[in-house]
């Protein structure tokens, strides 16, 4: 088979590795009357099937390339020669399915598929008219196939009749195209709301009854063909809750992870639902360090979050938000920082394997994010540089830092803009500092009063409340003179100048029951699930309806929204890890059975899963099944799990 150099259009396919051939015939059998047995009638073929690889190389591959992929996107016949020709009389050919693979360190040598259906021109029109039937039209916009059902039920505990005339159903998020959605649901029957062709996407479903003060609100992903069902308890609205939304951290770090960022894009669009409620961003740290260093570590990480909630704003506002993040990632002794975080290797990784080049999705770097600056590396921050016409260097030096932290944060669909209408004031008796941007809490209010460097206590919490303005004196964040936003505080006393006054900084909240004055914290994505998944390898020569093989006891980490690592042996007891040293808060790994199963017997909130599988050979590239393989990047994915869909995941991965 290696001889075979068949032509298709104008290139020569080079070093054919595999050829395969499908000229199947179509028989139809039929049963004969009152006798046993039946006969086969032969009614033709169908267009044969023909699958090939290999390598292509010289000077004018990719421009032939090239010329191929436009034939593709327009289903446009191509020529095809080769020895099989005799066998099945193949003249020209429609490309089904097209890969191009450029050769690391191999200039002008491309790996390719191709799937191609022999063309079969369609019949001559009859000279007959067929009878005209007057159909009318859909409008364009109404055609969508990738669609599913949607069916909400609203129950009220302890009322068996409710009258559901008054209530409210509204759905917001995104679509599987990037693009918004907000509509309000009409179609119901009694207490269950119907929507059938709904577009599959990410969505918040908030419900309302004013005139009963009452309110309810859940996730729900819906896929395409697939019927998706939730129940929302409507309860009574109360003043005193915060609802809240958690952004966790690496250990001394306020880089916003590429998985945070759906977050973010959820808090967003919770903003946009419920635009009476206000928000407060406030950071947090784990107890190790000091008072005084984590203070000021926990207000990064609320800066961090601010930045990016308001970069989508006006030109200030977005100038803001850059020279923020511009000032966190630059360097300093970690006995002096205050707003410098010293990120590093591991953070633009982050970026320029977040960041997408064009239409077809191209990241710029593919791989481990592992923190070391090689080939890989060098080679990526290049090309970034040189799309950006920043000069070539692979050095990532202060131009790039900054040009990236921009790109980082002005990418859809995560360009976000609160408006500044939905933040607290930074007023009091008559003192008006402005918006109330961000708050830090330090060590002061943990989740787990723990020594020991635990994750979920290393977070920003992003606080939904009923209310105008703050039941207590606030104290004055300890770096709100720098950079920005500056000006007066109005909220508090400064403890640095009255170190004797006896105040907490985040006197506003509880967290286990109701307290007068205070804002009760609760989930503004409530709910439990129990997480299950599958870790498989898909090689390069596998059809995407190949079963994928098992990796039989793959390592991996697997993080909860609430920032836990979670482990396979959970008994109830939060996990702190059995590191020390500089590994000191780094996740334990896991191990997947000898089927490259996992599972947690133990339920976990919904929301943001991130898994990292670790020490495998061969290019570490891993997605969810259901994505398409341009998702593959890294061994770091992440993905929002919700109540209303099944929990059980296959991880795809290899080198596709």
């Amino acid at each position: 088979m290696a001889q075979v150099k068949p032509m298709l259009g104008e290139i020569e396919l080079q070093l054919v590795q595999q050829l395969e051939v499908d000229g199947s015939q179509v028989l139809a059998e039929h049963s004969v009357p009152a006798l046993e047995g039946d006969f086969l009638q032969g009614l033709g073929r169908r267009a044969t099937r023909i699958a090939l690889s290999g390598v292509l190389t010289g000077t004018e591959a990719g421009k032939g390339l090239k010329d191929l992929r436009e034939k593709f996107r327009a289903a446009e016949p191509v020529s095809f020669v080769a020895d099989i020709n005799t066998a099945t009389k193949v003249d020209k050919v429609i490309i089904e399915e097209m890969v191009v693979r450029d050769l690391a360190g191999k200039p002008e040598r491309f790996e390719y598929a191709f799937t191609l259906r022999e063309f079969i021109p369609p019949p001559a029109a009859t000279t007959e008219e067929p009878p005209k039937l007057e159909i009318p039209k859909p409008p364009d916009d109404a055609i969508d196939r990738n669609t599913g059902t949607l069916r909400v039920e609203i129950v009220i505990e302890g009322q068996a009749s409710y009258d559901y005339s008054a209530v409210e159903v509204r759905i917001e998020g995104t679509k599987q195209d990037g693009s918004a959605l907000s509509r309000t649901l009409t179609n119901h029957t009694d207490n269950t709301w119907t929507e059938e062709d709904f577009p599959a996407g990410d969505y918040t479903i908030n419900v309302s009854d004013n005139s009963q003060s009452m309110s309810g609100s859940a996730p729900i992903t819906i896929e395409t063909g697939q019927t998706e069902q939730l129940t929302i308890p409507l309860q009574a609205v109360s003043s005193n809750i915060a609802k809240t939304f958690v952004v966790h951290f690496r250990m001394d770090n306020s880089f916003i992870e590429p998985a945070m960022c759906q977050v973010l894009k959820r808090v967003a669009d919770h903003a946009l639902s419920n635009p009476n409620e206000k928000l407060i961003i406030l950071g947090h740290t784990d107890l190790v360090g000091s008072d005084e260093y984590n203070q000021n570590l926990s207000e990064r990480r609320a800066r961090s979050v601010y930045a990016f909630l308001t970069v989508g704003g006006d030109d200030a506002a977005r100038q803001a938000a850059v020279n923020e993040w511009n000032t966190l990632r630059q360097s300093a002794p970690q006995s002096k920082r205050d707003i410098q975080d010293n990120w590093g290797t591991r953070e633009y990784q982050f970026m320029l394997q977040a960041l997408e080049r064009d239409q077809d999705r191209l990241s710029y770097y593919y791989g481990n994010i592992d923190g070391v600056h090689g080939p890989k590396t060098a080679a990526a921050v290049s090309v970034f540089q040189e799309d950006y016409e920043l000069t070539s260097t692979g050095i990532m030096d202060d131009p790039t830092w900054e040009t990236l932290n921009e790109a980082y944060l002005y990418r859809r669909p995560y360009l976000l803009a609160v408006p500044e209408k939905q933040f607290f004031r930074n007023a009091k008796n008559g003192c008006d500092g402005g918006m109330l941007k961000w708050l830090g809490a330090g060590e002061k209010d943990p989740v787990l009063n723990t020594q020991d460097a635990w994750r979920p206590n290393r977070r920003t919490e992003l606080l939904f409340v009923n209310g105008d303005q703050i039941p207590c004196d606030v104290p004055k964040p300890r770096t709100f003179d720098k950079l920005a936003p500056g000006g007066s505080w109005c909220l508090g006393p400064d403890l640095n100048k009255q170190p004797e006054t006896k105040i907490e900084r985040v006197g506003f909240l509880t967290r286990k029951k109701v307290e007068p004055g205070k804002w009760l914290v609760q989930p503004a994505e409530p709910g439990q699930i129990l997480v299950s998944g599958t870790i498989v390898e898909k090689k390069d020569d596998q059809r995407e309806d190949d079963e994928a093989q098992s990796i039989p006891y793959a390592k991996y980490v697997l993080i909860a929204p609430d920032g836990e690592y979670l482990h396979t042996d959970a008994n109830g007891i939060p996990d702190m890890g059995e590191l020390q040293g500089e590994q000191r808060g780094q996740p334990v790994p896991n191990r997947a059975d000898k089927d490259g199963k996992f599972c947690y017997p133990e339920e976990t909130p919904v929301g943001t899963y991130i898994l990292e599988i670790l020490d495998l050979e061969g290019p570490p590239l891993y997605r969810w099944k259901k994505e398409n393989e341009s998702r593959a990047k890294g061994s770091i994915i992440f993905k929002q799990l919700v109540q209303s869909t099944s929990q059980e995941e296959q991880v795809s991965g290899g080198d596709s």
